[in-house]
């Protein structure tokens, strides 16, 4: 840094510009050079042959997942009552894109007091549990609880009488 003097005549203003300039560039060019190393070294050190079959390989792994997350969590919400909307987990694809790898939906499992509208709404649950292909853990759990629900509404129906 240099310090004007009011006495100093344009030419040497001028003279420590350029000087103040050239410090400068070779600032630049020092930086430039060792950003330039960095990549150097990061191309070297990352240049591997990608095997274009596996590339697509995974990629299409990904979009067939999402698919069929999607549609899985598409029959729930079609089949029944939700709470909510879907929601999906998703994850980063070879391509930079997002595929969902999970989801979830909740679906509103309150039971009305009237028997025959509970059989009702059971029957509906344990049908949007196991319309799907492949039946998630929560989708067990939600059959197998729909299934003890309506039994234990079928005996108190039963002893009412």
């Amino acid at each position: 840094m240099w310090v004007i003097n009011r006495h100093q005549t344009s030419s040497e203003l001028y003279a420590k510009l350029a000087v103040s300039y050239e410090q400068l560039n070779k600032i630049d060019q020092e930086q430039l050079n060792s950003t330039q190393n960095k990549q150097d070294r990061f191309e070297v050190s990352s240049a591997y042959e990608v095997d274009e079959n596996d590339y697509q390989r995974v990629l299409n792994k990904f979009k067939s997942t999402d698919s069929n997350v999607r549609a899985h969590e598409q029959t729930h919400a079609s089949t029944t009552n939700t709470t909510t909307p879907i929601q999906y987990n998703y994850q980063m694809g070879p391509d930079g894109k997002l595929y969902a790898v999970g989801g979830s939906v909740r679906v509103d499992t309150s039971i009305p007091d009237d028997p025959k509208e509970a059989s009702y709404k059971l029957d509906k649950l344990k049908k949007s549990a196991t319309s799907v292909d492949e039946m998630s853990a929560a989708d067990s759990a939600i059959s197998i609880q729909a299934n003890l629900m309506k039994m234990k509404l079928e005996l108190t129906q039963n002893s009412s009488y």
